[in-house]
């Protein structure tokens, strides 16, 4: 019981963390881009978040909508990705 404490603690730390520092690079970025990669990522971990908060028995489709959530913030993630890439070649030319 403990230690699933202490997991649980940790878990939520680094997503606390991870939060923190996407806001951060968001808020260097253009303001429609960044608002674009933000409801991006929003959307993804709602749909993947989506049968943790309603758990229902759909069968397959809980795998399609854990799978699309995945992507789509993979996606946001990759385009923020992209751009502070651009950011960082900009600055060193």
């Amino acid at each position: 019981m403990i230690q699933t404490t202490i997991l649980f603690v940790l878990l939520t730390i680094t997503i606390i963390y991870a939060a923190y520092t996407t806001i951060i690079h968001l808020r260097t970025l253009d303001k429609s881009q960044a608002r674009r990669i933000l409801d991006l990522m929003v959307i993804g971990a709602i749909l993947y978040l989506l049968d943790f908060l309603m758990p229902q028995e759909r069968g397959g489709q809980t795998i399609i909508l854990r799978t699309t959530g995945l992507l789509i913030f993979l996606y946001g993630y990759g385009i923020l990705l992209v751009e502070k890439y651009r950011d960082g070649k900009r600055d060193v030319k």
